[in-house]
């Protein structure tokens, strides 16, 4: 049986997913009978034109009994209703896993309630774990229990329910969902929504380890309100839309591929020299000016502080791959065609591992055309022959200079 609960299936390209905490349920984004967080976002028809809602719901309550079974008979006999019990964080994220792998949606985004943004994290750690991208491409944070509850410890000490186990302050899961997340690549962008009059996730845990000052948000609420909100004109749904916008930008269409059509264009540059040097083939040298030109459309595109520290990875990342094929053309003493091609190729063979980045517009071609990026700095020791040295560099590109 699924665990989603449409509230607008249209076939969209993209999916918002609400999840409740702990004893939550659909109910827990209710205003009233006729008021929703979910059917609120439904009525902004253009804002949500793009996007599928569902509601993920799982069973939860302070007791361990069966949430549909109900009596001995029923329990031990039944077999046509599933007899529900709570279950830790680490298998409900696993549930949650399984309904998202089972949709074909390009993009998602997380809004999670309390205990919900803990099994959030836990499923985009599993996804990125075994696939190394996902396509949750934001998570948004509502009163969520990062480091703990300390009534979830009060609790547990007259109840075994592993929820509440799971949720009391300095729990083992809690601190390894922390540390995996700070030390996992391509998290998606994360937004921390905390209210003000919250008795039970008190801000300094409402607040994760790795939350920026730009993606905080203090709300006039307390630990349920903050998720029912009476209108749209309430802070929380305006702060929840306005973070949607935001993430909506990490999930463009494809960044286009354009030819270069000036065929001299980048013939100055220091990449292009290092080439010239290495007596590399004319057409690869044209390629590489192509790569390179998308490289600089695709650079002008991501231009904000969080998509310059995941360039830079990626940069690292192709850096990385470039010093492990130079070993090897060192080691075979390969001709320096064979090896610039080598490189290019094992930019496209690690594209869907440990290239692929959140950044989901950019294309093989453009990661090719980073590397050439790279060596566009006379100084760099990004090169294509080993005998080639700053000074040969600065001649030619003096002589270059010259003949303009």
């Amino acid at each position: 049986m699924s665990m989603l609960r449409w509230v607008k299936k249209d076939d969209r390209p993209n999916l918002i997913v609400f999840i409740h905490g702990l004893k939550g349920g659909v109910e827990t984004w209710s205003y009233d009978d006729n008021t929703s967080f979910p059917n609120l976002f439904k009525s902004q028809t253009d804002f949500i034109s793009d996007f599928d809602i569902a509601c993920f719901d799982y069973f939860t309550t302070f007791t361990e009994t069966y949430g549909k079974a109900k009596g001995i008979l029923r329990k031990l006999f039944t077999s046509f209703n599933t007899k529900e019990t709570n279950l830790p964080i680490d298998e409900l994220s696993e549930l949650l896993k399984t309904e998202i792998d089972l949709t074909d949606y390009q993009n998602i985004i997380l809004i999670a309630h309390s205990m919900g943004g803990l099994v959030a994290k836990s499923c985009i750690l599993k996804q990125l774990e075994e696939k190394h991208v996902s396509n949750i491409r934001g998570l948004i944070s509502l009163a969520v229990p990062h480091s703990g509850a300390l009534i979830a410890n009060i609790g547990g000490l007259v109840s075994n329910n592993v929820q509440l186990q799971d949720l009391s302050v300095l729990s083992p899961i809690l601190d390894k969902l922390n540390r995996d997340w700070i030390h996992t690549a391509n998290t998606p962008c994360a937004t921390y929504i905390y209210a003000s009059h919250d008795d039970f996730v008190k801000k300094e845990s409402a607040l994760a380890v790795d939350a920026l000052k730009n993606n905080i948000m203090a709300i006039n609420a307390d630990h349920s309100s903050i998720c029912k909100p009476r209108d749209v004109n309430e802070s929380s749904f305006r702060a929840v839309k306005k973070h949607i916008e935001k993430i909506k930008s990490y999930f463009t269409n494809q960044v286009p591929l354009q030819a270069l059509t000036e065929t001299d264009a980048y013939s100055n540059e220091y990449f292009v020299i290092k080439m010239v040097l290495a007596d590399i083939h004319n057409r690869i040298q044209g390629h590489a000016k192509e790569y390179f030109y998308n490289a600089e459309l695709a650079r002008k595109i991501f231009t904000s502080e969080s998509d310059r520290k995941k360039l830079e990875q990626l940069y690292s990342k192709i850096r990385c791959l470039y010093q492990e094929e130079l070993e090897t053309h060192i080691a075979d003493d390969t001709i320096t065609d064979k090896f610039i091609t080598s490189v290019h190729q094992r930019i496209t063979d690690e594209d869907e591992l440990i290239l692929n980045q959140i950044l989901g517009g950019l294309d093989s071609v453009h990661k090719k055309g980073m590397l050439h990026q790279l060596s566009n700095k006379f100084d760099t020791d990004i090169i294509w022959d080993k005998n080639t040295s700053i000074s040969q560099i600065l001649a030619s590109r003096e002589g270059a200079h010259n003949e303009l």
